[in-house]
C-alpha cells in the first residue's frame, strides 16, 4: 500500500500533470512519480493549480461546496489561465455600493492616495532598514523615495498619483538591484516577458500575490474588475491590482532578495523559454514552498485582510479608509531582519 502525504493548510499549490478526486470523503491529488496528497478540504480556502491539473466532477462539487477559490496557472506560475469560484451568497449590496462609490472621481482618487500612500511608505520603512544594515545605496535613494512620498499628500488626480508610483517604485528598484549579492543581477523591472533570473522571480511571486488578492476579494463578494488607481480593463482585476500595491514589497520583494542572497535558488536553475526567463521545472515545487512559508510566517494574510474588510467597510460608509488596524511593523514580511547584504 503506497504512502499518502496529508496536508492541512488554507492554501494548496498543486503541479502537473496529475489529477485531482475524492477518495473516501477526502479531496486526493495524484502525479507521476509523486507520493499522493490527500488535502483537508475543511480548511482549505486557495487551490493554485500549476500546469495540467485535472479534476473530477465530484471534486470540483467538493471544492464548490467548500467555498474553495481555485486558480488554474501556466506550468512555470507566469500567468492564470482561469478561475473558479462558488456562487456569492449576500454580496450584491456591497457590489452596487461599489459601483456607486467608483462612480464619484473623488472618491476614487481617494482611494487611490491610500494604496499609493501605503505602497510608497512599504519602500521608505524597506530602504531606511537596509540603510541601518549599511547598505549605501538605500541611502541614497531614501531622499528621493521620501520626496515622492510627499507629493502622494499633494493631490487626488489618479493620472499623476500613477506617475509619482511608477517613479517610486523606479527608485525602490534600483535600491534592490543594489543588495543583490553575486552573481545575482538586476538592471530594471522588465516584466512582459521576464530577461533575467530576478525579474522571473518577483514576475511569479507577483504573479501569486494577485490571485491571493482575488480570490479574497471575491470571498468578500467585491467586483474584483473595479478598481481605483488601476482603470477598468477586459479581463483585468483591477481591484486586485489595486490592493495588492502596499504588498508588493513584503510579500514579494524582500523574498526574492532573501531567497538569492542565501543561495536557496541559483541563476543556473533557470532557462530560457519562449522568450523570457523561467525556472526550471525540478526547482518550481521548492520554490512555491518557500513562498508560502514567507507569506504565513510573515502575517501576510492578515495584512490583506486588513485591506479587504477596511475597503468593505469604507465602501459601507465608514469614514476610514482601508486597511483596518496597522500591524506593528516587526512582524510584517517574515525574514525582514534577517537578509543577508
Amino acid at each position: 500500500m503506497s504512502r499518502t502525504d496529508r496536508v492541512s493548510t488554507p492554501t494548496a499549490h498543486l503541479v502537473g500533470p496529475g489529477r485531482l478526486k475524492v477518495m473516501n470523503g477526502h479531496l486526493a491529488f495524484s502525479a507521476p512519480e509523486q507520493t499522493p496528497i490527500r488535502l483537508d478540504a475543511d480548511g482549505l480556502k486557495v487551490l493554485m493549480c500549476h500546469g495540467s491539473v485535472g479534476m473530477t466532477g465530484e471534486a470540483v462539487e467538493l471544492l464548490l461546496k467548500r467555498g474553495v477559490q481555485v486558480a488554474w496557472m501556466t506550468p512555470k506560475g507566469r500567468a492564470c489561465w482561469g478561475r473558479m469560484t462558488a456562487g456569492i451568497d449576500g454580496g450584491t449590496a456591497l457590489r452596487m455600493r461599489q459601483h456607486a462609490v467608483f462612480a464619484g472621481v473623488e472618491e476614487r482618487g481617494l482611494l487611490a492616495v491610500r494604496v499609493v500612500e501605503a505602497k510608497v511608505a512599504s519602500q521608505v520603512d524597506a530602504a531606511r532598514h537596509y540603510q541601518r544594515q549599511g547598505a549605501t545605496v538605500a541611502g541614497t535613494v531614501l531622499e528621493r523615495l521620501r520626496g515622492l512620498q510627499e507629493k502622494v499628500a499633494g493631490t487626488t488626480d489618479v493620472s499623476v498619483l500613477r506617475g509619482i508610483e511608477g517613479a517610486a517604485s523606479a527608485a525602490w528598484f534600483e535600491v534592490l538591484g543594489g543588495l543583490l549579492l553575486e552573481p545575482w543581477k538586476f538592471a530594471k523591472r522588465v516584466r512582459r516577458p521576464p530577461t533575467d533570473p530576478v525579474n522571473a522571480l518577483l514576475s511569479l511571486g507577483y504573479t501569486w500575490l494577485l490571485n491571493r488578492t482575488v480570490a479574497r476579494l471575491a470571498a468578500a463578494g467585491l467586483e474584483v474588475n473595479l478598481g481605483a488607481l488601476h482603470e477598468y480593463m477586459p479581463g483585468r482585476p483591477s481591484l486586485a491590482c489595486d490592493l495588492m500595491e502596499p504588498l508588493r514589497v513584503g510579500a514579494v520583494d524582500r523574498w526574492v532578495l532573501a531567497l538569492c542572497n542565501r543561495a536557496e535558488v541559483s541563476p543556473s536553475q533557470f532557462e530560457w523559454v519562449g522568450g523570457g526567463m523561467r525556472l526550471v521545472p525540478d526547482v518550481f515545487p521548492r520554490v512555491v514552498t518557500s513562498w508560502e512559508g514567507h507569506w504565513v510566517g510573515g502575517g501576510l494574510d492578515l495584512e490583506l485582510e486588513g485591506w479587504v474588510t477596511g475597503l468593505a467597510r469604507w465602501l459601507n460608509g465608514s469614514p476610514e479608509l482601508p486597511p483596518g488596524p496597522k500591524m506593528p511593523q516587526e512582524t510584517r514580511g517574515v525574514q525582514a531582519d534577517s537578509e543577508q547584504l
